[in-house]
């Protein structure tokens, strides 16, 4: 592969902003034509560098610090919870179990189970090269929606087919329908999402998390299926299915949009979804007092300022100080009286 690898052009305009050698491999990978335009990019990689190097700067943190100003923020908290429920219900759906007792669950459904685990391998190959092409045209969330459902009605097929409900070819159909629609969505996407939902500077910390959690689920799963099958026999995809119903429900009520964002603008979604549910829930109580309100911090200290702003304005009309928007006409009182008099006086001539 080393004749076909290029260097990367941030880090060679990182050792040399004048690198010839970065100019080129950016006119490779870019198609560009003409000298302007490779130096507009030049210009665009030094200039994010050089934000990334000053948010480091001021923010230079551990990894157990960043992941504490994670978990103390409330929005960017939401964001990891959601990436690492969907690590994990990438694991727990069950995926793996097929991969690795792929034999031991084709014994006795097909003659050879050999050339069952060959044709699930094959097909999870494919696949793939379908949700490379439906990641660039399809929401997230929406690909994900399909993939635990797709999931989620296979495994019910296949816990009807150990019950002799369907024939054993059909259970081999169920299985690579099972495989086909986690790597639409369930297979890729939780990887893909991290280091869309995230800033820079917490994108390697979350993304350690959530290798982490993958990991320990995978350990799981491979470690209790076989006991799990001993035990439950025809319905060891029963709680499969029920983690990816779980998930169905998650995605829906939780998991934001994140194609097409960027991370500032997730954040901002969610403050807005927070501010909402603040303001349904003081619509519902009437509760004059927003100290003890749950939700946006921002949005608690907007309504304490208008009811400030609304009881001064009162207490101005009261005192007869309040500002009405016009001057009051400012007069000697004495001219005032000789001037009616004069209207009056030429009222009574006419």
């Amino acid at each position: 592969c080393y004749p076909f690898l290029i260097e990367s052009p941030r880090w060679l305009l990182s050792r040399d902003r004048g690198s010839r050698r970065a100019r080129r491999v950016i006119t490779k990978l870019r198609g560009l034509r003409n000298e302007h335009e490779v130096d507009i990019e030049v210009n665009h990689f030094i200039s994010a560098s050089h934000a990334q190097a000053c948010d480091k700067h001021d923010d230079h943190t551990s990894s157990g610090m960043a992941l504490m100003t994670m978990l103390k923020d409330k929005q960017i908290r939401r964001l990891l919870i959601c990436s690492l429920v969907l690590q994990m219900a990438q694991q727990l759906s069950g995926i793996n179990a097929v991969f690795y007792y792929s034999t031991m669950f084709f014994e006795g459904l097909i003659d050879n189970p050999l050339l069952g685990t060959t044709i699930v391998g094959g097909v999870n190959v494919l696949a793939t090269y379908v949700a490379l092409l439906l990641m660039e045209n399809s929401n997230r969330r929406t690909l994900i929606l399909w993939s635990a459902g797709g999931m989620f009605f296979s495994s019910i097929a296949l816990v009807l087919c150990l019950l002799g409900y369907f024939t054993k070819i059909a259970s081999l159909f169920f299985v690579i329908t099972y495989v086909i629609f986690f790597e639409i969505g369930l297979g890729p996407i939780p990887w893909l999402i991290v280091a869309e939902m995230f800033e820079a500077k917490y994108v390697a910390t979350a993304m350690s998390i959530s290798s982490q959690v993958n990991w320990a689920c995978n350990f799981i799963v491979g470690l209790v299926f076989p006991y799990l099958q001993e035990s439950l026999g025809a319905l060891s995809f029963v709680p499969f299915a029920v983690v990816l119903l779980m998930t169905i429900i998650f995605v829906i009520v939780w998991l934001p949009e994140t194609k097409g964002t960027t991370p500032s603008e997730l954040r901002d979604d969610i403050v807005r979804s927070l501010s909402t549910m603040l303001a349904l829930s003081g619509d519902s109580t009437n509760n004059e007092d927003h100290s003890s309100s749950v939700g946006n911090p921002i949005d608690v200290e907007w309504r304490r300022a208008m009811d400030d702003l609304r009881r001064q304005e009162e207490e101005d009309m009261q005192r007869g100080t309040f500002n009405y928007g016009f001057q009051p006409i400012e007069q000697n009182p004495v001219d005032a009286e000789t001037d009616w008099r004069t209207r009056v006086g030429g009222d009574t001539g006419m």
